[in-house]
């Protein structure tokens, strides 16, 4: 089917590009809609935004740059809803707080650059330090500097920063002057001081927090840990959070961490739900129900408990079985849980967790908590390429599949469906006339072999092809090759 060239419909799509055209030639297209491919089609990109898609047949003559896509695949850019742009005092990272904290906006940049090469053209940043990302953000967004588009959500709501109780279990009278001073940096105003507000003071506070520039709103449905997995905020409350972003126009996430705190919290009507699967035990029957019928999104970590991963994780079960038989039996409560601690038996309720809500028909998008974590100087052992930025989003679609989606579906969760979790479907997530240019050539067809989504050739950011070879420009955590 052919698609006739957009009609501008607003103001900023009216205005006649400076830029030149850019076509990309004779290229399949799988468009994240869930349709088939279509072969032999060209793309045609005037400033930021897709003018026409083609069939190359009947294609006009090419103006400006052209790329050719001969026996390649196109597919819109991908979206990762979860991740850390910054370093943010981490208490078992305190050397690397306190070498790199003070150069976040170079961290920020390099993190979106890093996933932009890998074909990531959205990232959220769903907890880290905002006064530094908004610097690179809006740097980005004013094509000052290259990477991926950012959105920034800063503190999750109700967490008192990295050295509280409701993020570490940290005493208040444990702190360093040091700590004290990440944990207001982090918090921005928003932490665990607001669990104990009423809706009408919330609703002033949510306001102010909004005035700061945030993107995308995130809060505690629980702590940060599952045990003891604390609810954060009363039904009320959440209503509150909820409306006010709403009415900004702003998603709303949360982190909840066992099955009472997470209803709340879809039940308050939230967009999405960051690690869906990462709970204290398996997941009720109905609250998946619930999550599918309220049609709430699932930012799943695929990332860590499919591949590479995986197998690792169950060579170490093994090991860890084979020492407990040779301990005597558990007789407190405290001995048996370190026994699945040993185990790992977290991985193995997140994976089950994970299957059951794919199989459900749950909506789902990648949501890699890809992060910093020490520098590179400080770490005693190399950081898995699941946990990178970039690489951890690839990761996490490949393990889409391996959790029961069909590649296309996965093409789907990662670009459709990560607009949609963050509003922005009127202008990304689908290749379509009138949606900006985020997109990716690959070299081979991920629908054979989901794998090939590593094989990229070009990345197209709104409407300009990016010099891969360039990224990231200033590397300080970036592994050597």
């Amino acid at each position: 089917m052919l698609a006739v060239p957009f009609v501008a419909q607003s103001a900023r799509a009216n205005t006649v590009p400076t830029r030149p055209t850019l076509s990309i030639v004779d290229v399949t297209i799988i468009d994240g809609t869930g349709a088939p491919p279509r072969p032999a089609m060209t793309v045609r990109i005037a400033g930021e935004r897709i003018v026409a898609i083609e069939n190359t047949s009947r294609a006009k003559a090419h103006q400006g740059k052209v790329i050719d896509g001969h026996g390649r695949y196109l597919v819109p850019g991908f979206f990762d809803s979860n991740s850390h742009l910054t370093v943010y005092g981490q208490p078992s990272r305190r050397d690397t707080s306190s070498k790199y904290g003070d150069r976040n906006e170079e961290l920020a940049l390099e993190v979106a650059q890093r996933s932009l090469k890998a074909g990531v053209t959205t990232l959220v940043d769903s907890y880290g330090v905002l006064p530094p990302s908004i610097v690179v953000r809006d740097k980005i967004n004013r094509r000052e500097l290259v990477g991926s588009r950012l959105l920034l959500a800063g503190n999750i709501l109700g967490w008192g920063g990295t050295f509280s109780l409701s993020f570490s279990l940290t005493k208040p009278s444990d702190l360093s002057v040091f700590e004290e001073k990440w944990n207001d940096l982090m918090a921005q105003d928003m932490g665990e001081e607001i669990m104990d507000m009423t809706p009408d003071e919330l609703r002033v506070a949510m306001n102010h927090y909004l005035d700061k520039g945030v993107d995308v709103i995130k809060y505690g449905g629980t702590s940060h840990f599952m045990h003891p997995s604390l609810i954060g905020f009363s039904p009320a409350q959440q209503a509150v959070i909820v409306e006010e972003a709403h009415k900004r126009g702003k998603p709303v996430q949360t982190h909840a961490t066992s099955p009472e705190g997470l209803r709340l919290a879809v039940e308050a009507g939230i967009d999405l739900i960051q690690h869906p699967e990462l709970h204290s035990r398996d997941l009720p029957d109905a609250l998946i129900k619930e999550i599918v019928a309220r049609h709430t999104m699932c930012g799943m970590r695929t990332n860590f408990f499919t591949g590479p991963s995986w197998q690792r994780h169950l060579e170490h079960r093994a090991d860890a079985e084979r020492r407990i038989a040779k301990l005597p039996a558990a007789v407190t409560g405290a001995e048996k849980a370190r026994r699945l601690e040993m185990l790992d038996e977290q991985l193995d309720i997140q994976r089950r967790n994970a299957l059951r809500l794919v199989a459900a028909g749950c909506r789902i998008t990648p949501a890699t908590d890809s992060y910093l974590g020490d520098a590179p100087e400080f770490r005693r052992e190399p950081k898995p390429d699941e946990a990178e930025p970039g690489m951890g989003t690839i990761r996490a679609i490949e393990g889409l599949v391996e959790v029961g989606m069909t590649p296309m579906e996965a093409i789907v969760a990662a670009t459709r469906n990560g607009a949609a979790a963050n509003f922005l479907t009127k202008d990304l997530g689908t290749l379509e006339p009138g949606k900006i240019a985020d997109l990716v050539l690959l070299d081979a067809d991920p629908l054979t072999d989901i794998h090939n989504i590593e094989k990229v050739n070009t990345v197209v950011a709104r409407g300009s092809q990016v010099d891969l070879k360039s990224l990231p420009e200033h590397p300080l955590f970036s592994p050597k090759p």
